[in-house]
């Protein structure tokens, strides 16, 4: 698709045609005044020469390259793509437990870990127009990705993360809610949201969660709890100094739904439990549709300039021109 981004220099082009129109009628003048004598009937019939006759080329090269100067002045323009310029829609912030309990063997296809990794990438991927970031937490809570729009540099990052990442097991619910805070606070996006994935209850840190949940709720943040974990224990893995590593399994006794309900409660989100990977999934999905993002796109072409060729073609013609006119038709000049 062709564009010209300065169209007003095609009004030269009528003064084009009355300048060759005045130079037809000046020329067709000039040779009547030239040849008015009785005979010129006899000349008149005489074949010109073939250099005579390529002669008038060069008439017709000079009015190409006047056209080619008005086009190359409209900077014509060829569209390249159509693009979509679309709204900030929703900053979302992943908040992961990565405390050692995360080991756990109830969620498929290897622990409650690996599992939250999975949904948070599949539900990273289905986000086509949102920001995303990864925040993790055991004992500490750390920013493992800022927000962004790169997908796939977040789904890396993400993939990294293990127990143990720092030097304080636990779980700091309330520090990974003011970790995320902080990276949403000037946040301009319509909406701003936490997904909070723990199998545990606050037992470190310095920020109680409800004491986090209220600073999310001033800075308009909602955030979505997911309680992991099967309600009647999971297998762990565990080294036996006689026996070497065996599973052994423990009833659970850490996972603090209360809290978590009321964390979603405070800021308008939801609450959910997911007792293996399967309602894991459907949790993820539920909170994607719920939060799905409305685009408002503009499409447009994109264009780059091609009015370089006009110019070169330009050049190349006046030197034609130049041949022409001082060595091929220099005697007839």
């Amino acid at each position: 698709m062709i564009n010209f981004a300065s169209p007003i220099f095609f009004l030269l082009i009528p003064f084009l045609v009355i300048l060759v129109i005045y130079i037809r009628i000046r020329d067709n003048n000039r040779r009547q005044s030239l040849l008015n004598f009785p005979q010129y009937i006899l000349v008149r019939d005489i074949n010109k020469s073939k250099k005579i006759k390529l002669y008038m080329i060069t008439r017709l090269i000079t009015y190409t390259i006047l056209l080619l100067f008005v086009i190359a002045l409209a900077r014509p323009q060829i569209g390249n793509k159509t693009e979509n310029v679309l709204n900030q829609g929703t900053d979302i912030i992943m908040a992961l437990d990565v405390s050692t309990s995360m080991e756990a063997l109830d969620f498929e296809p290897v622990n409650r870990l690996e599992a939250a990794k999975k949904v948070a990438i599949d539900f990273v991927n289905s986000r086509q127009f949102d920001r995303i970031g990864i925040v993790l937490f055991s004992g500490l809570a750390f920013t493992q990705v800022p927000l962004t729009n790169d997908k796939q540099t977040a789904i890396r990052l993400l993939s990294f993360a293990t127990t143990g990442m720092t030097s304080v097991d636990g779980t700091a619910i309330g520090s990974a809610i003011v970790t995320a805070c902080n990276r949403l606070k000037d946040s301009e996006a319509d909406g701003k949201i936490i997904i909070l994935i723990t199998d545990g209850a606050n037992n470190i840190g310095e920020v109680d969660p409800i004491t986090a949940a209220e600073i999310a709720k001033s800075l308009n943040i909602k955030i979505y709890t997911i309680g992991a974990g099967a309600p009647d224990g999971a297998y762990y893995r565990v080294m036996d100094p006689v026996e070497g590593m065996k599973m052994v399994k423990v009833v659970e006794q850490e996972l603090d739904e209360k809290t978590l309900k009321r964390i979603a409660d405070i800021t308008d989100g939801q609450y959910f439990r997911a007792n293996n990977t399967k309602m894991l999934q459907d949790v993820i999905k539920q909170i994607d549709k719920i939060e799905k993002t409305d685009v408002n796109s503009i499409k447009f072409d994109s264009y780059h300039e091609i009015y370089d060729i006009f110019v070169w073609i330009i050049l190349f013609l006046m030197l034609l021109n130049i041949f022409f006119n001082n060595i091929l038709f220099r005697k007839l000049i």
